[in-house]
């Protein structure tokens, strides 16, 4: 007989349950509802409560869940819920996730909290949390957890069998076994799916191999990622000095460290903060979005400053003031495509001192044909509505260098700006949208004055 599983209530639905079961305080049936309600939809539940609710239902969660639950949550969200909780809460949290969970638990704490919360880990810390805590977050250190099938070489087979059993002690999501000397330095892996076949007596200073790559712990992550793909590997072990065994990163990590590149590069390069999520209160939204608008407005001036210098132009020649936008903007989309392109092949490692100068040329190229192409027929349309030749000559030689200057742009900024250990997705647009506007209305407007 097919059994059927709860079903599942609409979010609206689902709200209005939670909500009358708070307030009328029944714990059992928020718990059956609790059960019922994903990850990803509990913090969902959770974003649209009042923060006593917020904590109560939190609370009502498994310590297990509510770690799951924290890392679907914006950092407002869970920096809320956590200043919210008691201190005994958020030590079962912490105890109950893995150790770069851990860290990250307490590295989002208030102050205060966190202080008490290193205090006794000071007093007690059998996971080794403490030290994690001093790696920069984007390390492999920060990335890393600390839980390991760690083994000394002349350890039998039949006893890491026995370790890796379920209540042996040893961490259940593992790919390898990890071999180390006496002062902890790694010395052997044996992946796991080779200790089913070989003899139980045999020991693993016998079957292991030298670690084909290791990562050390102070490499930044985005270099952690690119060993992962060139390696093809699903779990790497991570060294410090000497060849320490400190930890492992796993497979998972590194697409969560992708997922948040990627979400931070387009974030900033639409000028928004990447811990800005739609859910955030208006005046967290306005704190973190206003400077950026505040630069933008400088920008804007300097292009309207520009545009100034040739009021009479513009006067004497009406038509100008409707061409301008179109030559600005054609200018900042050419920009915004050649700008993606070059963040992403900055992001993935595929620009490097051998072929930087060619992917800049080709995309300056790529912009002037653009610009000659689009310029023409801005030219014609141009020429069927005015009739004006010199007019349509303008547009098109505006056109082409505008977007010339946009490839230009788009492609050497970026690389500048990383040079210069500036992040490129967060600058610059703000330099390339400037050029184009720039030098658009200065090359437009200074030959219709020259020229009309």
């Amino acid at each position: 007989m097919m059994s059927l599983k709860p079903r599942v209530p609409d979010f609206k639905e689902l709200l209005r349950k939670v909500r009358e079961t708070l307030f009328r305080r029944e714990d059992a049936k928020l718990g059956s509802l609790v059960e019922m309600t994903g990850d990803e939809e509990m913090s969902h539940l959770l974003d649209t409560l009042p923060l006593k609710e917020k904590r109560r239902l939190f609370l009502a969660l498994p310590p297990e869940r509510r770690v799951r639950v924290l890392e679907h949550l914006s950092a407002y969200g869970s920096g809320v819920i956590l200043a919210a909780l008691p201190k005994d809460a958020v030590a079962v949290m912490i105890a109950a996730a893995e150790s770069d969970d851990a860290v990250d638990i307490i590295q989002m704490l208030d102050d205060p909290m966190r202080s008490r919360v290193i205090a006794d880990l000071r007093v007690a810390d059998p996971r080794g949390l403490l030290p994690l805590l001093g790696f920069d977050a984007e390390t492999a250190g920060g990335l890393m957890q600390t839980e390991l099938a760690k083994f000394k070489p002349q350890a039998a087979i039949e006893e890491v069998r026995r370790s890796l059993a379920p209540g042996g002690g040893k961490p259940k999501k593992t790919q390898a076994v990890y071999v180390v000397d006496d002062n902890d330095a790694l010395v052997g892996v044996v992946p796991l799916i080779h200790l089913i076949s070989v003899p139980a007596t045999a020991t693993l200073q016998e079957v292991m191999t030298a670690p084909s790559v290791t990562v050390p712990a102070t490499l930044r992550q985005a270099e952690v990622a690119q060993l992962f793909d060139d390696h093809n590997a699903t779990e790497l072990p991570v060294v410090g000095p000497r060849g320490r065994l400190l930890g492992r990163i796993t497979a998972d990590d590194i697409f969560e460290v992708m997922e948040s590149e990627y979400a931070e590069d387009i974030a900033r390069l639409t000028g928004v903060p990447e811990d800005d999520r739609i859910t955030d209160p208006v005046f967290v939204t306005v704190r973190r979005r206003l400077p950026w608008l505040v630069v933008n407005l400088g920008t804007a001036v300097l292009a309207s400053f520009v545009v100034g210098l040739f009021q009479a132009t513009i006067a004497e020649v009406v038509i100008l003031a409707a061409i301008m936008p179109i030559i600005a903007g054609m200018g900042g989309n050419a920009a915004t495509q050649t700008l993606g392109v070059a963040v992403r092949a900055i992001a993935l490692g595929e620009l490097h001192h051998l072929n930087t100068r060619r992917a800049v040329a080709r995309q300056v190229a790529a912009g002037t044909i653009n610009g000659l192409v689009t310029g023409l027929i801005m030219a014609g349309l141009a020429l069927a509505w005015t009739g004006k030749k010199d007019l349509a000559g303008v547009i098109a030689v505006a056109m082409t260098v505008n977007l010339f200057i946009a490839g230009l742009g788009g492609a050497a900024v970026p690389i500048i700006l990383k040079r210069f250990k500036i992040d490129p997705a967060l600058a610059s647009s703000v330099f390339v949208t400037t050029m184009t506007d720039c030098c658009g209305f200065f090359v437009f407007l200074g030959l219709a004055s020259v020229v009309l």
